[in-house]
């Protein structure tokens, strides 16, 4: 683990979280992943793995992870913030970020949690680090673009379903999907209805999801996609799986489709959009993760 030299903007206004960016591990074929912690540093380790766009600024604000003894790691996938690009990557390749991650930082069994985009990853990683995942929960997530059974795009609003078209065919239109979304990013992202302190968290991880222009959320887009390259009955660790009743972009009917096809999976259904509000019930979830059903 290192402190980068490419330093950051300002960090976060992160007094709340108890957070800090902890510089970038090198993956063993020689790329680099920007971390951040939150929480507590003795705490219950998990991986939390962010949205597209994302970076490892996307976090729960305040002091939950505190109260639950949570220490809780984030990290940038290639592309984004600090994270070197990798064209042509596949959900599958996540799993072994993951794993570098927790050897940079020194854990050795841990929990993984993914939202939305950033679910499939943790999936993967549940799946394919056997020796080190004791159990996973994801919230709002997509299926798989190829999902038997599943009518991909029912449910989803109208814009949610033109920017996933778009991404589907890729080139100009992946393209101009990405412009608007840095548009509307640099413009304060309007329309977004959270309070003061989650604007601000979201602010932070979406100008540094474009630290590097759009190359990350355009690989992310193409990866999601794509055949995510593990099998899912391979995730053999306890899994929950939130899904939002109101959600727009990612539709309940994804996160049931995946409970059915996980072996040992419990879905959990809660109130609200795709952004929430949800916190407490996210964070009882964090705590599971952490600490299992005595917590």
């Amino acid at each position: 683990m290192r402190r980068t030299t490419n330093a950051p903007d300002p960090e976060p206004d992160s007094d709340s979280d108890s957070g800090s960016d902890l510089g970038v591990v090198q993956t063993p074929d020689g790329r680099e992943l920007g971390v951040c912690r939150w929480g507590d540093p003795d705490g219950a380790p998990v991986v939390l793995l962010h949205g597209m766009p994302g970076s490892r600024y996307l976090r729960h604000v305040g002091d939950g992870y505190l109260t639950h003894r949570l220490c809780v790691y984030t990290f940038d996938r290639p592309g984004y913030g600090w994270s070197t690009p990798m064209p042509g990557r596949r959900v599958v390749d996540g799993a072994a970020d993951v794993r570098a991650v927790a050897d940079g930082v020194g854990l050795d069994r841990f929990a993984v949690g993914g939202v939305s985009a950033g679910a499939p990853y943790a999936l993967a990683a549940a799946a394919l680090l056997t020796d080190r995942v004791d159990r996973c929960a994801v919230v709002v997530p997509p299926a798989p673009f190829d999902a038997a059974g599943l009518d991909y795009y029912a449910g989803m609003g109208e814009d949610e379903r033109r920017g996933e078209a778009q991404v589907a065919q890729g080139g100009p239109a992946q393209d101009a999907e990405a412009q608007e979304t840095w548009d509307w990013v640099k413009a304060g992202m309007p329309g977004l209805d959270v309070d003061r302190a989650e604007l601000t968290m979201f602010t932070d991880t979406m100008r540094e999801a474009f630290r590097q222009g759009p190359r990350g959320y355009l690989d992310d887009g193409t990866a999601s996609m794509r055949a995510w390259g593990f099998a899912l009955e391979d995730v053999a660790v306890p899994t929950k799986v939130m899904v939002a009743r109101d959600d727009l972009a990612c539709p309940p009917a994804h996160g049931e489709w995946l409970a059915r096809h996980l072996p040992d999976a419990e879905l959990l259904r809660v109130d609200g959009g795709h952004l929430g509000p949800r916190d407490e019930p996210e964070m009882q979830l964090m705590a599971w993760l952490g600490h299992g059903d005595s917590h």
